[in-house]
């Protein structure tokens, strides 16, 4: 084996446990983040995986407190 083919076997194997570790999304409606390791060296993507993330509300959520019911 040559060097070369050593070096992408172990960064081919560092990138699928990278992304084992972070990548959670189940495929559903959540928002999501694509996390992507390229080899620098080739420009080559050797993994890709997505996470899930919640969104918080975009507005405050306003209680009225003490108020009289209606």
């Amino acid at each position: 084996m040559s060097a070369e083919l050593d070096r992408l076997r172990a960064a081919q194997a560092a990138a699928d446990a990278v992304v084992r570790q972070v990548a959670d999304h189940d495929g559903g409606p959540a928002p999501r983040l694509m996390a992507a390791v390229i080899d620098p060296e080739t420009n080559t993507r050797l993994a890709t995986g997505f996470i899930a993330y919640t969104a918080g509300p975009s507005v405050p959520v306003l209680h009225v407190v003490g108020g009289e019911p209606r």
